[in-house]
């Protein structure tokens, strides 16, 4: 019996070189701008990480604010988004939607001189879950939703749009907890 250690993939291959994350830094773990992973899971909100993505530190108070303000007023959906995400059989995997639903985006709005690529991925950030739920909602009742809510946070935002069907202002965290571990 041969005990040679057998190598697949990449491994010992560097594919890239890039500053906004490591994977296997110092053998273990995945960092994101030098933060470990479960640390931000632990401490930071989608909209921090987000921010420290695209920025590469974390935000002061006033520029979290900011962000959050500007991916609020970019949730909305055109209109022949909406009616090509109405084509997409419920089958579909919810990436292939994602995947769609951006290139379609990239159609109606146009990368040019007047967008920034921060503004784009901004666009994207805040339009990948109006997408995802506008569809999921329409192909599994029919049910047009509106994606452009005034919720405060990405996880909020995902989180009434997904349970659209129910009023929860009455439910108490438990009600709702247990209702979302239900599906």
């Amino acid at each position: 019996m041969s005990t040679d250690k057998k190598s697949g993939g990449l491994a010992g291959i560097v594919a890239g070189q890039t500053s906004i994350s490591t994977v296997g830094k110092e053998g273990v773990g995945l960092t994101y701008r030098g933060y470990a992973i479960e640390e931000l899971a632990e401490k930071a909100t989608f909209e921090e990480v987000a921010f420290l993505l695209l920025e590469g530190r974390l935000p002061e108070r006033p520029e979290l604010e900011a962000f959050r303000k500007s991916l609020i007023a970019r949730r909305g959906l055109p209109a022949a988004l909406k009616a090509l995400l109405e084509q997409l059989p419920a089958s579909a995997h919810p990436m292939d939607v994602l995947r769609t639903g951006c290139s379609a985006l990239g159609c109606l709005e146009p990368e040019g001189p007047s967008r920034s690529a921060r503004e784009v991925a901004e666009r994207l950030l805040a339009a990948f879950p109006s997408m995802l739920l506008y569809w999921h909602h329409f192909a599994r009742s029919g049910k047009r939703i509106e994606p452009a809510i005034d919720a405060p946070s990405m996880a909020a935002h995902f989180f009434r749009l997904m349970v659209s069907s129910r009023d929860f202002a009455t439910c108490s965290n438990l009600e709702i907890c247990s209702w979302v571990s239900s599906k």
